[in-house]
């Protein structure tokens, strides 16, 4: 069976989709981290794009390599992920969402989402805040927090994926300016 029949052959038949699936899903997710930061997305658009090649497995003409197609796949969805949010941002910003934030009569609604959310860090268990105020508040990077607490990189990931899902949980009410600081962040 050439190369061209035998990616046909994964992409039709779902027994040999999944082993591929779960050969190149971690592979995936690690090519994803170079361009988004939160295992929650990674994980997101890697399955995502799985899905989509499989949804379009007949109109998809691969001649080479299928992981090659699925990384370069990965990479550009990743891509435009990022570039959607700055322009979620942009379109806030232009909308004077940072003239709304300094307005003296907003300054109570900053001042008290600011409380939910010291009050929301608090929640997280000990490990797991401390990674967050130094990567998040602090503004360090991954591997600066992992150095600053001899920690591995990819610990510094997890945690900070489980103090995003923790604090969406905590903050679900506030979704929209939750929105703001973590889009700002990016």
């Amino acid at each position: 069976m050439g190369k061209s029949e035998n990616i046909q052959f994964v992409l039709n038949d779902v027994g040999s989709y999944g082993k591929f699936f779960t050969e190149n899903y971690h592979t995936a997710c690690l090519v994803a981290s170079r361009y988004l930061h939160d295992n929650q997305e990674i994980e997101d658009i890697v399955q995502e794009v799985f899905v989509k090649i499989w949804e379009k497995r007949k109109a998809i003409k691969i001649q080479s390599n299928l992981k090659n197609y699925l990384f370069n796949s990965v990479k550009n969805t990743c891509i435009n992920h990022v570039q959607r949010k700055k322009e979620i941002i942009a379109g806030f910003d232009q909308a004077g969402l940072q003239q709304w934030e300094n307005e003296a009569g907003d300054q109570f609604i900053s001042e008290e989402f600011a409380s939910k959310i010291n009050q929301a860090i608090e929640t997280l268990p000990p490990q797991c805040k401390k990674i967050f105020l130094l990567a998040f508040v602090d503004d360090l990077s991954y591997q600066e927090t992992a150095d600053a607490l001899g920690l591995s990189k990819n610990t510094v990931k997890t945690q900070m994926g489980i103090a995003y899902k923790l604090l969406r949980e905590k903050l679900r009410d506030s979704f929209f300016s939750l929105v703001l600081i973590f889009f700002r962040k990016a």
